[in-house]
């Protein structure tokens, strides 16, 4: 009877070993797809010369509305992108970069070349920080282009308007920090304070300058 409890919990020991060989060989396995699908982004990424590493904060996030001109316009801020005020299609930012086996960064690439590769590049912007008045701005410009100044420049603060505290995102020159525009949370505040000038904040001539054709 001895004998056959030690065979069966040999057996046993076997079984149990053999099992943990064939985790231990999944998770390896499942581990080396993960590492491969991580190489394969990151060469997709310099090849092309860009890195898809920017997150919107989740404050930033969600619908934003503009009552510029009497008209009510919006912006939709998702993890990576946006959908512009301008013409509401979806733009996707993300850092530039050299392209692989150029030594060139984005911006020094031929406009042939962007041709050749728009299906990539046709939703891309470039994004950059840059701190103006003392407030940090997340900027978005052309991904073909170094110059920031034909950019936009965001920021998200919190203000007060009738005593109660609201959030405001605004869209200012790149450069000189001037409001162009503001974004609030909900139409209502759009269509009631669209027009309100913050104090510590410098407006551009062309404040609320985008006017619905």
């Amino acid at each position: 009877m001895k004998l056959r409890k030690t065979a069966i919990w040999t057996a046993a020991v076997i079984a149990l070993a053999a099992a943990g060989g064939i985790i231990n060989s999944q998770t390896n396995q499942a581990q080396t797809i993960k590492v491969q699908k991580s190489v394969k982004k990151i060469s997709y990424k310099t090849k092309y010369g860009f890195k898809r590493d920017f997150k919107f904060p989740q404050s930033w996030r969600g619908k934003w509305f503009s009552n510029t001109h009497g008209h009510l316009s919006n912006m939709i801020i998702k993890k990576n992108g946006f959908n512009t005020p301008w013409t509401g299609e979806y733009v996707e930012l993300v850092s530039a970069g050299k392209v692989k086996g150029t030594g060139k960064y984005l911006w020094q690439m031929p406009q042939s070349w962007f041709t050749k590769h728009n299906k990539i590049f046709k939703k891309l912007g470039r994004v950059t920080t840059k701190n103006l008045k003392n407030k940090k701005w997340i900027v978005f410009s052309p991904i073909d282009e170094n110059n920031i100044k034909i950019g936009y420049a965001f920021s998200l603060q919190n203000k007060k308007i009738d005593g109660k505290t609201q959030k405001v995102m605004f869209e200012a020159n790149p450069k000189t920090g001037e409001i162009y525009d503001q974004f609030y949370r909900s139409p209502k505040l759009a269509q009631k304070y669209q027009n309100y000038h913050f104090k510590n904040e410098t407006y551009a001539p062309v404040f609320n300058q985008y006017q619905k054709k």
